[in-house]
């Protein structure tokens, strides 16, 4: 899918104890076509994206940005690689592939900084009402779907089964637009999905038949975070689906907005301006996207670009970065 959205804008100065203020002089473009990496089909990630697109693409004259596939961990690749200017990725694959370890195989994908949170995902194990699986220990030796390789369902999918020792007896590989299928169609025993919420393919599923939630236990959360620093523990509004009475305690990770550390200066701050001041705009294509707050950034574990860091410094908004992972 390609997106080309050109409206004239002007430049942005920083203002520390008022609004932003913007200079009649325009902001040099380094090109006037980029492109920004997101997922395929039937993932929230494409939908952010393109909001993304329109509301970047309001701040600067003559700039185009094409929308590209990818998924979480392939687009932290291609930021780092400079086969895209963009990316959204997930705080998980991020932080891996940062540091070289798990899905990354020793190769550190460090020419990538942070830029701005998008929205939280919430971690959900899900089975069809009348299922045998009731807990999380009876997804050992089932079919278990979990969204395209490489994607965050994919990594956490085997990040949880190897901590605890629960082993499916196939993680299904599939997009998001066929995996409801495969649930009612008994191809699939359950799915593992980590991502913002409600999730069209589990409404869709929720519209004929009867659902159910897997919860893990308080223990169990804080086992798995205490091995996992960059997720966190989260919970999932009552009401996002028919079967939740009550709020949904889980696990969740921040999904964000990677570019390349060598985009000037004044490029990013004034994009981190038009992404902020059109949060109207992305909230529209999907609720969730109301999380793209600056106290959000919290969420991201990998260093931030230079001019994104003093943007939030400036605004008192607190800066982390997750610790290294040990060898």
């Amino acid at each position: 899918m390609k997106i080309h959205t050109q409206i004239l804008a002007a430049a942005f100065s920083l203002s520390l104890a008022a609004a932003p203020a913007y200079a009649e002089e325009e902001i040099k473009l380094t090109k006037p076509v980029m492109s920004a990496a997101s997922q395929v089909g039937g993932s929230l990630y494409v939908t952010y994206v393109a909001a993304w697109i329109q509301a970047v693409t309001e701040k600067f004259p003559g700039l185009s940005i094409t929308q590209e596939p990818g998924g979480s961990s392939q687009n932290v690749v291609l930021v780092s690689t400079g086969e895209t200017d963009f990316g959204i990725t997930a705080s998980s694959q991020a932080y891996l592939g940062y540091y070289g370890k798990e899905w990354a195989k020793g190769v550190e994908y460090k020419n990538i900084a942070g830029l701005h949170p998008a929205f939280p995902t919430y971690m959900t194990i899900v089975t069809l009402a009348d299922s045998k699986i009731k807990t999380f220990e009876d997804l050992a030796g089932a079919e278990l779907a979990v969204g395209v390789p490489g994607g965050g369902s994919d990594v956490i999918a085997r990040e949880i089964s190897a901590h605890f020792d629960v082993v499916p007896a196939r993680f299904i590989n599939a997009s998001w637009e066929d995996t409801g299928g495969l649930l009612r169609d008994g191809l699939a025993d359950a799915v593992l999905y980590i991502a913002g919420h409600p999730a069209g393919f589990l409404q869709e599923q929720e519209v004929s038949n009867d659902l159910r939630f897997i919860s893990l236990s308080e223990e169990q959360i804080e086992s798995f975070l205490g091995a996992h620093p960059y997720y966190a523990p989260v919970e999932l509004k009552a009401g996002t689906y028919k079967v939740l009475d009550d709020k949904f305690s889980t696990i969740g990770q921040m999904n964000f907005m990677i570019g390349s550390p060598d985009l000037p200066d004044d490029f990013v701050t004034a994009l981190l301006d038009g992404v902020y001041s059109r949060v109207d705009l992305l909230e529209r294509a999907h609720p969730n996207f109301s999380e793209t707050r600056v106290e959000n950034v919290r969420g991201i574990p990998v260093p931030l670009h230079p001019a994104a860091k003093r943007y939030y410094e400036e605004r008192g908004i607190e800066v982390r970065e997750a610790p290294a992972p040990a060898n």
